[in-house]
């Protein structure tokens, strides 16, 4: 009996570990603010990673950086539509169309080919400031959800 306790004390501990990496990878938190700010560090691996990353904070305003680094969305108000906004995910995830306070549908538009995710957010970004009626024509619709 006593040869078991030390394994069960191991296992325990490595699903503690796991579950705990598997919660910090999916907070916010670390998408938002922790691995943009290891991007930006030179030692970053992944130089794309690294310049895509400068090249958003530098092309945001220090409120929609705060606000993309909080909340891991960034809001873009509407150039046509008065009301409107788009909340672009950090990541993975549709683009959620926000008219006076509600979301009215989801949006898909992606790159063609692999991007660093801050260039997807900046493109998200450029395409609805110069071109709204081109970027909704591009993109896919999907009705609102359920939950929001």
């Amino acid at each position: 009996m006593n040869d078991v306790a030390p394994i069960v004390v191991v296992v325990l501990t490595l699903v503690g570990v796991l579950w705990f990496f598997q919660m910090i990878s999916d907070w916010s938190v670390t998408n938002g603010r922790l691995l943009p700010w290891l991007r930006q560090r030179s030692w970053w691996p992944v130089a794309a990673d690294h310049v895509a990353e400068s090249l958003l904070r530098s092309s945001l305003t220090p409120a929609e950086y705060r606000q993309l680094a909080t909340n891991s969305y960034l809001d873009v108000p509407s150039p046509g539509h008065e009301g409107r906004f788009y909340r672009i995910p950090r990541g993975p995830g549709q683009v959620l169309v926000y008219e006076d306070g509600r979301v009215l549908e989801r949006l898909c538009v992606q790159p063609t080919e692999s991007l660093p995710e801050a260039d997807v957010i900046l493109a998200h970004k450029l395409l609805i400031e110069a071109d709204e009626a081109t970027y909704l024509q591009t993109a896919n619709h999907f009705p609102r959800s359920i939950w929001h």
